[in-house]
């Protein structure tokens, strides 16, 4: 939204709280992405009367559509749909949960959050409000241009530990640091995470993880007791030893590849761009400050990762949480041989089970959680391939057949898994050739002509010309087919039914 856009709107929304002798004020995000120069994406509004009939009435005079939110603290929604002068909006309605509006702000979750603009007619340019035009009560202002994270009071995090992930959230977003009591305070409310309902711990992880980098804030929620309390599969990986290879334990480990991978991301640019901060860098990044980051494909892997999903979330935000949780069953695999060695065999079917029966409490959809399950238990076989002495092309092409629409997202994972594993003693010369190995096995897929990668074939046709009934082995022709399609083996009509033909003989 357009700072123009934003004082047209709430010139009407002033106008219409006034006719109705309603006090209302600009509140919460708004209200802090204005002090910070920025135009807000929705408005927050507090009012001194019933926020769910105000908010009904004020989606009619919009004409917007009115979502009632919470009877208990009449809160309501305004949903306006994308106009010539103005793109889709919503606006929030409460009423003041006290009496003034000082003290709703000071039971607010964090101060940043805690500031307020009166909505008077008529609305001035937002660039231009006097510093008196603001209410601040518990110092978010100075600590919005400090750059500090601070609880909105002392019990703040007890009254609802949701606020914990909150906390998270805003830090990765908003680039604050913490202050030293908060840690303090989320220690000693953390366990009440674990009543929170799993739709609202689900929303907040992953618009975490949404952020450019959040891994310095995972660690944070792991230093201060709360990540494992969400996570709880993740604990048994704490003191997990592995081999010499690796320089950390299964879960640093599993976060430090979430760092490499936001990294490498965040060298796409665009939405994925953020300041990086020594404390984001991964390990082989801080040793090695002139690793190349290009990733091939570059354009085609910022729209990939940028996919939306379900909640308004991007499609980097589930490879995250597949990352985080990629080697969740090591610890129960572990073997130690009498050489020494350790190894953990099949640890990644059975993580992949794992991760499957965590998307589930999550209430993840099965669509998302198909896709953390797949990339947890593929995680290894891109890395499997490259140890080869040779890679075939249907080698490439099943690869690719198994893993759908993800096998650029694997190939990423393997990219940050392999990064995580050496650290400081990664080799600059042998990252460089992984970036091109990943390059040339994506040139398969993304570097194949449209019309390479049609089908030439499908079922109706195999039963219509070879005289087939549906099932299980049209099924496998087909794939018989894609692959043979995908190394370069057939290319034509013709040659697929040639080949559908040799399978029944």
């Amino acid at each position: 939204m357009t700072t123009s856009d934003l004082d047209q709107t709430l010139h009407e929304l002033a106008a219409f709280f006034a006719g109705r002798g309603v006090s209302a004020w600009l509140v919460g995000g708004a209200a802090r992405d204005m002090a910070r120069g920025v135009a807000p994406a929705d408005i927050d509004l507090a009012v001194d009367g019933d926020g769910i009939g105000l908010s009904r009435d004020l989606a009619e005079h919009l004409g917007g559509t009115f979502v009632p939110l919470d009877g208990e603290n009449s809160t309501g929604r305004v949903v306006l749909p994308a106009r010539v002068s103005a793109p889709a909006l919503v606006i929030d309605v409460a009423r003041l949960r006290a009496p003034s509006i000082e003290g709703d702000l000071r039971l607010r979750d964090f101060t940043v959050n805690a500031i307020a603009i009166p909505l008077a007619e008529p609305w001035p340019d937002s660039r231009l409000l006097p510093p008196a035009s603001w209410i601040d009560p518990t110092g978010g202002l100075a600590d919005l241009r400090a750059g500090v994270l601070r609880a909105g009071g002392p019990a703040s995090m007890a009254d609802d530990p949701l606020r914990i992930l909150r906390a998270a959230r805003m830090g990765a977003a908003l680039g604050l640091r913490a202050t030293p009591e908060l840690a303090g305070q989320i220690r000693a409310a953390a366990p009440g995470l674990a009543r929170v309902s799993a739709e609202r711990v689900r929303d907040e992880l992953l618009k975490l993880l949404d952020c450019p980098s959040s891994a310095p804030w995972l660690r944070y929620l792991d230093a201060c007791g709360a990540l494992t309390t969400v996570l709880p599969e993740l604990e048994p990986a704490r003191d997990c030893a592995q081999p010499r290879v690796h320089f950390l334990p299964v879960l640093a480990h599993m976060l430090e590849t979430v760092a490499s991978l936001e990294w490498v991301l965040r060298g796409l640019g665009g939405v994925w761009a953020a300041d990086e901060r020594p404390e984001a860098l991964p390990a082989a990044v801080r040793a090695h400050p002139g690793l190349p980051r290009g990733l091939p494909y570059a354009e085609r892997y910022a729209a990939l990762m940028g996919e939306a999903r379900g909640g308004g979330r991007r499609r980097a935000a589930l490879l995250k949480l597949a990352t985080l949780i990629h080697d969740n069953a090591k610890p129960q695999t572990k073997q130690t041989h009498p050489d020494g060695k350790i190894s953990f065999y099949n640890h990644q079917e059975i993580g992949s089970d794992v991760a499957a029966e965590l998307c589930r409490r999550l209430r993840l959809s099965r669509r998302d959680a198909s896709y953390v399950a797949m990339v947890v238990r593929e995680h290894m076989r891109p890395g499997q391939l490259r140890a080869g002495e040779v890679i075939t092309r249907r080698a490439v092409a099943r690869l690719f057949r198994d893993l759908g629409d993800a096998g650029p997202d694997v190939l990423l994972h393997e990219l940050a898994d392999h990064m995580a594993v050496r650290g400081p003693q990664l080799r600059p010369d042998h990252w460089a050739e992984h970036l091109r190995w990943v390059g040339e096995m994506l040139d398969t897929c993304w570097g194949q002509p449209e019309e390479r990668r049609a089908p030439l074939l499908r079922g109706t046709d195999l039963i219509d010309t070879l005289g087939l009934t549906p099932g299980p082995q049209v099924g496998a022709m087909l794939r018989a087919i894609a692959e043979a399609q995908a190394a370069g083996e057939i290319a034509s009509r013709d040659e697929a039914l040639a080949l559908a033909r040799g399978m029944l003989e």
